[in-house]
């Protein structure tokens, strides 16, 4: 026969508590992540079987444009960013020839409000990416920069387009 110690029992359920809490405590000092939607817009004259961001695949089958123009815009969910990344490794998988890999900067970005990641590919095998809370549509600054360093009229066809990088009204940082 079994018997229990009331005192014992007390305290090791007191002890398991305290490892938890503790356990759970050592977790917090590791970075956070938020969850994005990520949209792949092609800029460029180059098309892509995929588009892949830090391993995760985030755009695919991406069409090359006639230049001065844009293209994409499919979503993928959901892709795992950490707080406070600067940078992304972003591998390119184009339709004919070998893979790339470029580094993208993130342009401004608040975790609190972050949705949608959109990476823009650029001709000359540059890319940006972006975090936004939402509307995430080709972006106009680098469609106009695109077309003028073409030589190009600048203009766009739609009404709808992302301006560029989103300022916060609310005062935080």
């Amino acid at each position: 026969m079994t018997t229990f110690n009331t005192r014992t029992t007390c305290g090791r359920m007191f002890m398991a508590l305290i490892l938890s809490v503790g356990i759970s405590a050592c977790g917090a000092g590791e970075p956070q992540s938020v969850g994005l939607t990520e949209i792949a817009y092609n800029y460029s004259q180059e098309s892509f079987a995929w588009v892949k961001v830090n391993g995760k695949t985030v755009g695919t089958a991406l069409e090359a444009v006639v230049p001065g123009a844009v293209g994409g815009g499919g979503s993928m969910c959901c892709f795992m960013l950490p707080v406070g990344t600067k940078q992304v490794e972003v591998y390119f998988e184009p339709a004919e020839g070998d893979g790339y890999t470029l580094t993208a900067t993130i342009e401004k970005w608040w975790p609190d409000l972050a949705h949608y990641g959109v990476v823009h590919i650029l001709p000359g095998r540059k890319v940006v990416m972006q975090v936004t809370p939402s509307a995430p549509l080709p972006r106009k600054d680098l469609l106009e920069a695109q077309q003028r360093a073409l030589g190009l009229p600048v203009g766009t066809l739609f009404q709808m387009w992302s301006a560029g990088p989103r300022e916060r009204i609310d005062g935080k940082e």
